[in-house]
């Protein structure tokens, strides 16, 4: 005991880290799968048979991180709000996404804290702790780092398509359907060249024809997808079916606008483009083209001197 080996030590965290990062690995495939549109993941539980492959709601490694998610819940309804709407951008809209959510996030704190003891234990020096501290912080705000990705992902998608649907609904609309109607066929038609979007406008005419009022609906709609120019057509159409205003018209100015906003923007872009590569060629251009222009002066000083 008085020469103690390390190397017992360095083993057992490794094993400690292998199996954290088997959780961890199986973890996020599961979280990508539920926010890529998993059939498996929106469905309630019960639902899968007990034999199925894949079932990670009755898993081994879901029933020993469920009483540590338990405590990592929203206490208060306004977290438990953002947190809500925070997975309903991501894409995750099944009944038990939270506590999924809280089961990842104790994943991953596993995950960073067995690979923060391998770091320090294996590769030592400042360099360990370097790699302690990374994946650390990787397992605290990991998760919701994700989220934030993914739900900025589903914007950028919905965004560069919601023109040519706006589109598509005025002409909908123009043609005799009522607005209801309308969204129910852009969602169909727009399957295939807009996924997102199509998916997020089915949900929509789905609550309409369960009865649900349009602004309420509109307004499900805003919240579910966080884009701000969406929000706005949701906000427009729902003030011109309250004043009972011409909806085609109403789509047109909003369409003109949009295009408008969008225009202003991508030259605001080009702008800043040639602000921002002012360093990039100076550091990678300038030496090549002086080179180019003196290196001969410069042969030939060289002759000369000798």
């Amino acid at each position: 005991m008085d020469s103690f080996d390390p190397t017992l030590l360095r083993w057992t965290a490794g094993g400690l880290a292998s199996a954290a990062s088997v959780l961890g690995f199986v973890a996020f495939r599961r979280t990508r799968a539920a926010a890529t549109g998993d059939p498996h993941a929106d469905r309630a539980p019960g639902q899968l048979s007990a034999g199925a492959c894949g079932d990670h709601r009755d898993g081994g490694w879901r029933r020993l991180v469920r009483p540590l998610a338990v405590h990592l819940r929203p206490a208060s309804r306004d977290d438990l709000d953002q947190l809500t709407t925070r997975l309903l951008q991501a894409g995750r809209r099944s009944r038990d996404e939270i506590d999924r959510h809280g089961e990842d996030r104790v994943l991953a704190l596993v995950g960073g804290m067995a690979v923060a003891i391998l770091g320090a234990a294996v590769v030592g020096g400042a360099l360990g702790m370097v790699l302690a501290a990374i994946a650390l912080i990787g397992g605290l705000f990991g998760p919701m780092k994700y989220l934030e990705l993914r739900a900025a992902e589903r914007r950028e998608a919905i965004a560069a398509t919601l023109p040519s649907a706006v589109d598509l609904l005025t002409t909908c609309v123009d043609a005799g359907l009522s607005l209801e109607h309308a969204i129910a066929r852009v969602a169909r038609e727009t399957q295939a060249a807009a996924p997102t979007l199509a998916t997020e406008l089915s949900l929509t005419a789905g609550e309409l024809d369960a009865g649900v009022p349009l602004p309420d609906a509109l307004r499900r709609l805003s919240r579910r997808v966080g884009l701000d120019a969406l929000s706005a057509l949701c906000g427009v159409l729902a003030q011109a079916h309250g004043l009972g205003a011409p909806i085609g018209d109403t789509l047109r100015e909003f369409a003109a606008a949009s295009r408008r906003a969008r225009t202003s923007m991508l030259e605001e872009r080009a702008g800043k483009l040639a602000a921002q590569m002012t360093l990039p060629l100076a550091l990678c251009l300038l030496p090549a083209a002086l080179l180019i222009m003196l290196g001969p002066a410069v042969l030939q000083l060289v002759r000369a001197l000798q």
